[in-house]
């Protein structure tokens, strides 16, 4: 087993200048530990996990150089139409989509549908339930608990769930949502982000119940986006809620407030090339237009 975790554990003890005894002491013996390193022995996940703090690296990283410094083939099918998705470059990520429907992997398989989900929902407020998209929409229904992975996605299911069951079905979706970003969440902060999905998911879901001018359900989303602290984000968490918060304002709360602090934050994407978020752009420029007739009825 030249390729075994242990081979790779070896190459980054030394690399770190540390020896058997500083990484191994308590966890397996020092026999089984040379072993283990040259690819004899694999040992249990908690005792890798172990090891691993004591090396000072994470799994995630682990994998990334046990894979020679390449991402999986799941994260890389998802950096790659994630890219293509915030371009904007719809006939690449149509191409990828159509490339990778029949694929033999699961993980690709799954990915395009999700993103024919997104493609479909990106300039239409309804669309049909289609063989290409089933499989999405049914493993997150179907999933009691999602994963990361999974709530980076979940967000695909508000349009779909309306058109299927309904308005009245996106609060339980929502409640959903929340309990499975809380157990991701501790003491020490969000580290796996996912405050930031929770944010997409509620932005989502805002614009959905918009779009089906059920403006009543919409105005009573601003405790969703409030309750989220700014604290607990990053830059682009921070930019987010400020954007669902200013769009809010524009149609029902202080109109003035709500297009000043979206002109500010298009001064500050009109400064970057490329542009930080072309996706957050148009929704800007969509709903202020929107919230402009919505006013004057």
């Amino acid at each position: 087993m030249a390729d075994g975790l242990g081979v790779t554990i070896k190459q980054l003890r030394l690399a770190k200048g540390l020896t058997q005894a500083a990484i191994y002491s308590g966890i397996i013996s020092r026999s089984f530990a040379s072993r283990f390193e040259s690819g004899q022995y694999d040992i249990s996940a908690s005792k890798l996990f172990e090891i691993l703090d004591n090396l000072a690296i994470s799994v995630d990283e682990f994998r990334f150089i046990h894979q020679h410094y390449q991402s999986s083939p799941l994260d890389q099918a998802l950096s790659q139409t994630a890219r293509y998705y915030e371009q904007q470059n719809f006939p690449a990520l149509s191409a990828w989509i159509k490339g990778h429907q029949q694929s033999p992997h699961a993980y690709d398989r799954l990915v395009a549908s999700y993103m024919q989900i997104k493609l479909l929902s990106f300039d239409r407020a309804q669309f049909g339930m289609t063989a290409a998209i089933l499989p999405a929409y049914q493993h997150l229904q179907e999933t009691p608990t999602w994963t990361l992975q999974e709530l980076k996605f979940a967000n695909v299911l508000v349009p779909l769930t309306m058109n299927d069951a309904g308005l009245a079905a996106l609060a339980p979706l929502m409640s959903k949502m929340a309990l499975n970003c809380d157990r991701y969440l501790t003491p020490w902060g969000d580290p796996f982000k996912v405050l930031i999905d929770l944010l997409a998911f509620y932005g989502t879901v805002f614009q959905v119940l918009l779009s089906a001018k059920a403006f009543d359900l919409a105005r009573e989303l601003k405790p969703k986006f409030e309750a989220i602290d700014p604290a607990d984000l990053d830059w682009d968490g921070r930019f987010s809620r400020q954007v669902w918060l200013a769009l809010w304002d524009c149609y029902f709360g202080d109109w003035q407030v709500g297009n000043r602090i979206l002109m500010e934050i298009m001064t500050v994407e009109k400064q970057q090339r490329p542009f930080l978020d072309n996706n957050l752009r148009s929704i800007i420029q969509v709903r202020t237009a929107e919230a402009k007739r919505y006013r004057q009825k």
